[in-house]
């Protein structure tokens, strides 16, 4: 009979603790949630002072975790990963990876980056000059690998961008508010030999817009930037994003379908806002 209750006991023991790990991290998922919904609205509707173009400046790039970006893209039905600007209550520009069902638009979960410093981190750029420009095949994950002489140039003119930082952020006459990836190129980026964090840099396209450079890092934070033949797991940096406005993904078609507005509409015409 004792032996039965302890049993029963210790059954009841595992029980409430596994409820109680699931509960913790669902609330830590939903923090995150409210946390980033909250700096989103605050990026769309806050000016752009002084204090918060001064604090972008002292940025070098945004950190993800790397075990929590492979969680959130092998999550079921997260087809589309966005990188959501939001603005801290420390006057800081952040970024939130939302991983969304595309079709719907429905998010499934979301994951923090961590701010890093200039003063704590120097990014050797000199990586992308040593390596050079590399050979790429065709495949959907290669189409967004961003050769090493654009990498370098995106990421020192964006350094000089902050005089304009308003104008590079204008897409179609509205600040960008998001950089949208299919969860393939995602993948692809955390493929990358020895990666232990993905760096997102800011950078200045050729169209002379503000756009994002993926870069995964070593344990010891060193760019990975090589020449390896092997385009699944070599260390290369990655742009070409979908950068969205406020009304990105609300396009309507002729024949009443909703596309996103970068796209064409079923019959090949141009989608129009509401």
């Amino acid at each position: 009979m004792k032996k039965t209750l302890f049993t029963l006991l210790a059954m009841g023991f595992m029980i409430c603790s596994c409820s109680d790990e699931i509960k913790e991290t669902s609330q830590i998922e939903e923090t995150v949630g409210v946390i980033a919904k909250t700096q989103k609205v605050n990026w769309i509707d806050s000016k752009l002072t002084e204090t918060v173009v001064n604090n972008q400046k002292k940025i070098s790039h945004y950190e993800f975790d790397v075990k929590a970006l492979e969680e959130l893209v092998t999550t079921k039905d997260v087809t589309y990963v966005w990188f959501d600007l939001g603005l801290s209550k420390e006057n800081q520009i952040t970024f939130t990876a939302t991983g969304e069902l595309r079709a719907t638009g429905e998010i499934i979960a979301q994951v923090a980056s961590k701010i890093i410093k200039e003063d704590t981190y120097k990014a050797d750029l000199s990586i992308f000059q040593s390596v050079g420009n590399v050979p790429l095949d065709a495949s959907k994950a290669s189409s967004h690998i961003l050769e090493n002489t654009d990498a370098y140039e995106y990421i020192t003119s964006m350094k000089k961008a902050y005089n304009t930082f308003e104008a590079t952020l204008d897409q179609d006459g509205q600040r960008v508010e998001r950089f949208g990836l299919d969860v393939v190129v995602i993948k692809r980026m955390l493929a990358t030999d020895n990666i232990h964090s993905l760096a997102l840099f800011l950078g200045k396209n050729k169209k002379q817009k503000m756009t994002t450079v993926f870069i995964g890092k070593g344990k010891k934070g060193n760019l990975l930037i090589d020449n390896g033949t092997d385009i699944s797991t070599a260390g290369r940096a990655f742009d070409f994003t979908d950068p969205c406005p406020n009304t990105c993904d609300n396009c309507g078609c002729p024949d009443g379908s909703r596309v996103w507005c970068w796209e064409k509409c079923p019959d090949g015409s141009e989608p129009k806002r509401d």
